[in-house]
């Protein structure tokens, strides 16, 4: 069976966007008070938990 090659913008997507959602969240948490506080809160536990699944699911060939 043929694979495709892995392409730079495929492999880093998810981790940019994880990446951009944390520090997007941080910063809300920090400057913003009120509900914007368990929005943020509910962001990164919800980036947590991806990366939970994503590390602990078995790897496909």
């Amino acid at each position: 069976m043929k694979t495709r090659p892995l392409v730079r913008s495929r492999i880093w997507a998810i981790p940019a966007i994880l990446a951009a959602l944390t520090l997007l969240s941080l910063v809300i948490a920090l400057v913003v008070d009120g509900v914007w506080d368990s929005l943020a809160s509910a962001v990164l536990s919800g980036i947590l938990i991806y990366m939970t699944y994503a590390g602990c699911r078995p790897r496909t060939k």
